[in-house]
């Protein structure tokens, strides 16, 4: 008999679409969300709804909270109905709590498996988001059956202290993406001629514009360029933008702020850039790593974001400490003279040093025998 497994989740980032399409169909399964959209972004979520390969479910909110929270219910009913063998449930928050609950009082058999994005910075090294989050986790842990994580070394700490943990990296599919790359090489080089870069390697920062992404040592580091062989372009938006652009101006760097994209318009810039920065200073994983790494996008990574596990020094990019500006500044020198000059845009060879098939197919066993064991 096919495995019965029940998923409750906030909403699916575009990031993580391919693993809930791919989850749908490995089991007889039911997703359901609490949000049409994610709370801290805005996507194009009708373009993100067409590529589901499943049909959500979505909980009722019950209360609004501040920050754009709510409290939803309807978890009890849907355990009901759907009788699981396996709940995969969200991080630590008050779903798992639900789950648990039921799980006690109607004394059910199922296996309670949570996604948890925290890095090894969060975890190990005290860098929360909150203290909630912290005490969620240590509460939590105890009682679920296991939890998937995203970076090796979350694996072997939750390892060593509950016996219990398996890695799943915020990975998408290489061959569909790669796919996708092929076809925007055009608009790349639209890109290339519209913002003057042909002949410069361009180096490539993608995300929300907050203090914790630390865009400003980005910056500071890459006023140490030779701005006749190198560009830099910020994809994003948000509260620090303007500090930025007159840092930038002080510095007499000339980023390109190119504001929000997504979509076919943010694939463009992957093709185009050589070398793409994250600098965060708090990070859980980082999925922009990932898209830049299929885009064979040289990667230099904060060493607190865990997405900095997808890096092989010296083969596919570098980590560095997110407030070390001289050492950032040598990386970008070291980088910029390894990969030189591309005089044409076309599609780079991927960089990714794991793949998403075979660790798809690693999850599936992993949650198949979690439900046998019962």
């Amino acid at each position: 008999m096919m495995t019965r497994l029940l998923i409750f989740h906030p909403t699916v980032a575009p990031y993580r679409i391919d693993f809930f399409n791919d989850l749908s169909e490995a089991f007889r399964t039911r997703i359901c969300l609490r949000y049409w959209n994610l709370r801290d972004q805005t996507f194009d979520y009708q373009h993100i709804y067409a590529r589901f390969r499943f049909k959500p479910h979505y909980l009722k909110e019950a209360l609004r909270l501040r920050g754009g929270r709510s409290f939803s219910i309807g978890y009890w009913k849907q355990l009901e109905d759907f009788r699981p063998d396996v709940v995969l449930t969200e991080e630590f928050g008050l779903g798992t709590w639900m789950v648990l609950l039921h799980r006690f009082l109607r004394r059910r058999k199922y296996k309670v498996v949570t996604l948890c994005d925290d890095s090894f910075n969060m975890v190990a090294e005290a860098n929360d988001f909150s203290r909630i989050h912290r005490w969620s986790r240590r509460m939590v842990t105890p009682w679920i059956d296991n939890l998937i994580v995203v970076e090796p070394k979350v694996e072997d700490w939750y390892r060593t202290r509950y016996g219990k943990g398996f890695c799943f990296p915020i990975i998408q599919d290489e061959d569909r993406m790669r796919s996708q790359y092929a076809k925007v090489v055009e608009r790349s080089r639209e890109l290339q001629t519209r913002y003057a870069l042909k002949g410069k390697r361009v180096f490539l920062f993608v995300g929300r514009l907050v203090a914790l992404k630390n865009v400003e040592t980005i910056i500071r580091a890459f006023a140490r360029m030779n701005p006749q062989e190198n560009a830099l372009v910020i994809v994003g938006d948000g509260p620090e933008k303007d500090n930025l652009m007159h840092l930038s101006d002080a510095l007499n760097v000339q980023a390109l702020f190119v504001g929000r994209q997504e979509g076919d318009a943010l694939k463009a810039w992957y093709v185009l850039a050589d070398v793409f920065v994250l600098a965060s200073v708090q990070e859980a994983f980082g999925a922009v790593t990932n898209e830049a790494l299929l885009a064979g996008c040289m990667a230099l990574v904060s060493r607190k974001a865990g997405s900095s596990s997808l890096i092989e020094e010296g083969m596919n990019g570098f980590t560095f400490e997110p407030t070390d500006v001289e050492t950032l500044a040598r990386l970008m020198q070291n980088v910029s003279a390894m990969i030189g000059k591309r005089e044409d845009v076309c599609l780079k060879p991927n960089r990714m040093s794991v793949s998403y098939r075979e660790c798809m197919d690693k999850l599936v066993h992993f949650l198949a025998s979690s439900a046998s064991h019962q």
